[in-house]
Order: C-alpha cells, then sequence, then structure tokens
C-alpha cells in the first residue's frame, strides 16, 4: 500500500464529507416530505347547503328543507326516528309540512 500524504487525505476526507453528507441530505428531505399532509388527493365534494338539513333545527323545517330539495321519503324516515311515528303517521306530517 501507498503512502499516502497530507494533500491525499484531504482530498479522500472531503469526498467522504460530501458523500455522507448528501446522503443525510436526502434523508431529511425525505423525513419533511413524509410529515406534510398529501397534497395531491382530491377533497371530497362538498353538497350544497340547501341539501343538507339544518341541525339544531326543529323537525318541522328540517322536513320542510328535504321537502324543497326532493327527498321526500327521507323527511319521512327522519320524522319516525326522532319521534317513533309509524309510517302514515309520519306522511301525513310530511304532508302536512308546507
Amino acid at each position: 500500500m501507498a503512502n499516502l500524504g497530507p494533500t491525499e487525505l484531504v482530498v479522500i476526507g472531503l469526498i467522504l464529507i460530501l458523500f455522507f453528507g448528501g446522503i443525510i441530505a436526502a434523508l431529511v428531505l425525505l423525513v419533511r416530505r413524509s410529515s406534510r399532509p398529501a397534497t395531491f388527493l382530491p377533497r371530497p365534494a362538498e353538497p350544497p347547503s340547501s341539501a343538507i338539513p339544518r341541525r339544531g333545527a326543529d323537525l318541522a323545517s328540517r322536513v320542510h328543507d328535504l321537502k324543497v330539495s326532493g327527498r321526500a321519503e327521507q323527511a319521512v324516515l327522519l320524522v319516525r326516528g326522532e319521534t317513533g311515528m309509524t309510517e302514515p303517521d309520519a306522511r301525513r306530517f310530511v304532508d302536512a309540512v308546507g
């Protein structure tokens, strides 16, 4: 093995520093990129606000909103679920709501 002088040792040291520095920099970039939320995924479409029955509003208002948006069957199910009415009674209630 040949004797290495100070110049050769400095050059080899610089090459090793650059090599390992590049590896560390690549790892840091990968970790930073993986901790960010994915921005390439599409956001789910939000339904129009008129199609959603208002929470906290009284039952008649929510039934009215459903009827206006053409979802009378869901209005019947809503009334039955919240009041325990039979289906014919719930249908009469939905029909009575303007």
